[in-house]
């Protein structure tokens, strides 16, 4: 079983308000960027509790307070309370959601053009946040950048008379270019909480099995997985349309997006189109490209599984680099055992983000382990 302690800082100023808030909370959750949304804290805080002070409400202040999650004294997930969800004054509590801080560059727009020329892929993000932390009360006082270079130059244009979100437009390069991104909670060489913003790619985000060493295994230290299939989300040809300079339109090339492996595998065909919205698109190679990349998330029956472990079991939220890869093994119904009695079920599988439900009066301690890479 894990500890945890929750803090509240100053958004802007990163000032500590409350060190340790007396909160129940239900979940807090982490994911990768450019592959699933920002994650998640749901919270109660008990108004009637025995020493309860006013100032853990200031502490909980929606849009400007940094709450933070230590698990067994070490940060494992940070973001910004946006809402109190209070429905009854009898009831003597206040529920709070909060999410992970690349949430908050939803709600920054690019309002003066952005011109990228022959930069870096990975600078070009990076300018991109800075843009938005460096507008008037838009800094993030705990938040630092990666210095890690793409090795791949880019031309972009992100016009002010789009009003992109910051998000948006790093989401539209993170799907164009394949590019996974994190905000890391974590303690810097002084020991102070901090963020990182961390750019990779798949092979470049998590440690392999090899190095991390996490094996889940159901049953075993594994308590529970599902094993969704969504045929229902699946497209194996998909256009994609974009705008160009001068309004000029684009449309991706008849053999782009295309799923052809699916369709020789008498697979029928399912069509789709997406919308580039991000950049100005200057040439046929991009929206070529981006069609490519977003097929890839449709192809085939797409399977996002899930698994659960229960508290102290290894990994904790605290020992996972997102992205991190784990040998997983199951036999089930779904999954019976081999004539030898092996796992029919075996696999390399890629940590892409995590739920966790800490002990309260409610809920016993799990990990929920969300995973990605997997064929289905």
């Amino acid at each position: 079983m894990s500890t945890y302690r929750y803090v509240a800082t100053n958004l802007l100023s990163g000032a500590v308000v409350v060190d340790s808030l007396p909160l129940r909370v239900d979940s807090f959750g982490r994911n990768l960027g450019g592959v699933g949304q920002a994650g998640q804290l749901s919270a109660t805080l008990d108004l009637g509790a025995s020493g309860f002070q006013s100032a853990y409400l200031g502490a909980v202040e929606p849009r400007r307070t940094l709450l933070w999650v230590l698990q067994d004294e070490y940060p494992v997930w940070a973001g910004i309370v946006w809402d109190w969800l209070h429905q009854s004054a009898a009831a003597n509590e206040l529920p709070i959601v909060a999410n992970e801080i690349g949430s908050l560059l939803s709600r920054r727009q690019i309002r003066t053009d952005q011109v990228f020329t022959g930069m870096d892929l990975y600078t070009t993000i990076r300018a991109l946040v800075g843009y938005g932390l460096t507008k008037p009360n838009g800094q993030v006082a705990q938040l630092v950048q990666s210095t890690n270079l793409s090795g791949t130059s880019i031309t972009q244009t992100f016009p002010a008379s789009s009003l992109t979100s910051i998000t948006d437009s790093v989401n539209q390069l993170a799907s164009q270019y394949q590019v996974e991104y994190a905000w890391d909670p974590g303690l810097s060489a002084s020991g102070a909480m901090q963020i990182t913003l961390r750019l990779g790619t798949a092979s470049t985000m998590g440690r392999p099995a090899s190095a991390t060493n996490f094996v889940l295994q159901y049953p075993g230290n594994v308590l529970d997985y599902s094993w969704p299939r969504m045929g229902s989300s699946s497209v194996n040809s998909l256009a994609a349309t974009a705008s160009g300079q001068g309004g000029a339109a684009w449309v991706s090339g008849p053999t782009h997006g295309i799923d052809l492996t699916d369709l020789a595998n008498n697979f029928p065909l399912l069509e789709g189109s997406i919308s580039y919205t991000g950049s100005t698109v200057t040439a046929q190679s991009q929206i070529d490209a981006y069609a490519d990349a977003r097929q890839a998330l449709y192809a085939k029956s797409p399977t996002v599984p899930t698994i659960t472990i229960a508290g102290g079991q290894v990994p904790t939220a605290q020992q996972i680099l997102l992205g991190d890869h784990a040998n997983f093994a199951a036999i089930s119904s779904l999954h019976p055992a081999l004539a030898s009695g092996q796992a029919s079920l075996m696999q390399d599988v890629r940590i892409i983000g995590w739920v966790v439900h800490p002990a309260n009066e409610n809920q016993a301690e799990t990990t929920d382990l969300v995973l990605g890479g997997v064929s289905s």
